[in-house]
């Protein structure tokens, strides 16, 4: 029962395309941001020209040619992601703004 109940808790949204955990780019769909400070335990994203490029609740940012990082509004957002993660204001890609992501730091 207690697995149920853990089950129920993961967030669907981490995937090979966004968010799964990753040391290279072969543990994603398309890229991986490796393992720092900034991605603990490493970041599966796709690269973006704007937000209209990334998954649902997610925005580009302006890292390594624009890459796609979960939205948030506070810390808490950035928990279904794991220790080390939580909510930061980041350059937008390509829309001259801040944006609010979950990353590591």
């Amino acid at each position: 029962m207690l697995a149920l109940l853990l089950a129920g808790c993961q967030n669907l949204d981490v995937s090979r395309t966004l968010g799964a955990r990753c040391d290279k780019t072969a543990e994603c769909n398309e890229r991986c941001l490796v393992p720092s400070g900034d991605w603990p335990g490493g970041f599966c994203t796709v690269t973006c020209d704007s937000a209209a490029n990334c998954p649902t609740d997610s925005t580009c940012i302006d890292e390594q040619g624009g890459v796609c990082a979960f939205s948030c509004v506070g810390d808490a957002d950035c928990a279904f992601l794991g220790t080390g993660y939580t909510c930061k204001s980041v350059d937008s890609h390509g829309a001259g703004a801040k944006v609010m992501v979950c990353r590591g730091g």
